[in-house]
């Protein structure tokens, strides 16, 4: 009896160690097609993207290629070479453009040859629109651009901006240190900037408004050539009007400012506007902006009746 028992304990162990092989082996099996089928799910997806990827990025190469052929008035026509070193256009009036390109393949230099004149210059991207500037010296500027327009580049490092701005191919280099504006979002530290590069180069209205007047540059909401509004002690704003030689001509408090943008202050707060304004005494707070015009309105009776409105 005792032996029947040990026999078909035996016979059961061996039942079952078969079933777990033969479960083990359809498991290693199944594992192996699915891990192939995930393998190749994976590569396919990593080609598939990657095919994307460049895709997208050649698209971008030639979205600025058009842009600076547009800007050096060049066409697809016009051009007679292309290589991994350069692109050379040639035009009907006999104008010789080369387009030198970095190691990337971008453009960085183009040389323009017209007549018996040649001209050198920089090519850089902002937003994928192009620029051209007089070759200098980027060695010793560090961090990233964070604005571009013609005549000046804006770099900023950690606690320091550098506004090159360019007079006569020749480029001069503002520093400006950043401690005290560290916490300005993006869009204003560019008006920070502005504003920097404006007293920088308006030395009239860099001693009016901080040498005289000594107001912080942080508490200047914006200043032009023919204008600045500025945070006075009050909790108002104080705005001075300047003529042409950059001389005070007027000046008010307003206890807020209207919402426009800045193109739109530019216009309100010129000469002319300002004097018929006040002559028909509207108050600068209610100005509206709609799209490129400025408006007042006024309640006629029981109607709200647009009374000024002026193209930005």
């Amino acid at each position: 009896m005792d032996n029947k028992k040990e026999v078909l304990s035996t016979g059961n162990e061996g039942v079952k160690g078969l079933m777990e092989t033969i479960t083990s082996k359809i498991s290693v099996d199944q594992s192996k097609e699915v891990l192939s089928s995930l393998k190749d799910s994976i590569v396919d997806n990593i080609h598939e993207r990657t095919e994307r990827a460049a895709n997208f990025i050649h698209s971008l190469k030639k979205d600025k290629i058009r842009n600076l052929e547009r800007l050096l008035d060049v066409t697809k026509k016009d051009l007679k070479k292309s290589d991994k070193k350069n692109y050379i256009y040639i035009t009907e009036a006999g104008r010789m453009v080369v387009v030198d390109r970095d190691m990337w393949g971008d453009p960085c230099t183009v040389t323009i040859k017209e007549g018996n004149k040649v001209l050198l210059r920089l090519v850089k991207f902002f937003n994928d629109y192009p620029y051209l500037f007089p070759v200098f010296n980027e060695k010793n500027l560090n961090g990233e651009i964070i604005f571009m327009d013609d005549g000046e580049i804006w770099y900023r490092d950690k606690d320091v901006a550098t506004l090159v701005l360019f007079k006569n191919d020749k480029p001069d280099f503002l520093t400006i240190n950043l401690d005290k504006v560290r916490a300005l979002k993006e869009n204003e530290l560019l008006k920070y900037l502005e504003n920097c590069k404006i007293l920088y180069l308006e030395k009239r209205l860099n001693d009016l408004l901080l040498v005289e007047r000594k107001i912080a540059i942080e508490d200047i909401v914006r200043v032009r050539q023919g204008y600045a509004i500025y945070k006075n002690s009050e909790r108002a704003y104080t705005v001075l009007l300047f003529d042409q030689l950059r001389s005070l001509c007027d000046e008010f408090t307003l206890r807020k400012l209207p919402n426009l943008n800045e193109a739109a202050l530019d216009v309100l707060f010129s000469l002319d506007i300002v004097e018929y304004v006040k002559s028909k005494g509207y108050a600068f707070e209610n100005f509206k902006q709609d799209n490129e015009y400025i408006e007042y309105w006024q309640e006629i009776g029981s109607k709200r009746v647009c009374v000024m409105r002026c193209k930005i």
